[in-house]
């Protein structure tokens, strides 16, 4: 697994997405989270690679049943950054036609599966299947003690929005020197207006675009803010 490999390659990142996953397991436990939603201002900001990268972390732990759920049918990439090939059967279980049981992807963790749409991507109009899509994370929430949902970005289309109310909290990702700040607070503004429970905001890049926070020690390339 890609992301695995990677981890045990380059401590500094290793360190830095160990704390991350620490904190929001924290949370998990503390607020008895289930669904958590990983979303972002507009795309190329991070967002996917980020709940590879947390994914895995979360599932190095024998303890935890952990499931990472592609709904950015759009743009898929959360497959390649894995190294997994999944079926292409997601939007036939948003038709009615599959179980989801038979989509679900295991992975060379234990603790980790994904469910991950074709690498083509599949019609975002899926997504508005309320009643599969209920079904379906009702069967994953009995039988994980986590779901990441990797949506698409929020500004740009509807998608994430429609899938705010599936979600117990919600992660924004931004990138360091590209997301600008009336770009972020649009997004909040849109989160906030669903109601939703945004868990806080995970900034990457901060290496190349914030080196004094590096270099005093404070980050390496992820920050998180509650």
């Amino acid at each position: 697994m890609k992301t695995l490999e990677r981890l045990a390659e380059d401590w500094l990142l290793a360190t830095e997405i160990h704390k991350l996953e620490a904190r929001l397991w924290r949370r998990v436990k503390r607020d008895r989270l289930q669904v958590v939603m990983l979303t972002s201002a507009v795309r190329e900001e991070g967002k996917t690679i980020t709940a590879a990268y947390l994914a895995t972390a979360l599932g190095l732990h024998p303890d935890r049943k952990i499931l990472a759920l592609d709904l950015d049918f759009r743009a898929p990439k959360l497959n390649s950054h894995l190294g997994l090939d999944g079926p292409d059967t997601l939007g036939e279980v948003l038709k009615g036609e599959r179980s989801i049981e038979e989509v679900i992807v295991k992975t060379s963790l234990p603790n980790l599966d994904v469910v991950i749409p074709p690498a083509r991507g599949e019609d975002p109009g899926l997504l508005r299947r309320a009643a599969e899509l209920t079904r379906a994370l009702n069967y994953l929430k009995q039988n994980y003690d986590l779901i990441l949902m990797d949506v698409p970005a929020i500004i740009p289309v509807a998608d994430a929005s429609g899938l705010l109310p599936y979600a117990d909290g919600v992660l924004l990702i931004a990138m360091a020197g590209k997301t600008t700040r009336p770009l972020l607070n649009r997004a909040r503004e849109m989160c906030l207006g669903m109601n939703a429970n945004i868990l806080g905001l995970i900034v990457g890049n901060l290496k190349e675009a914030a080196p004094e926070y590096v270099d005093s020690g404070y980050y390496y390339g992820y920050g998180y803010h509650q």
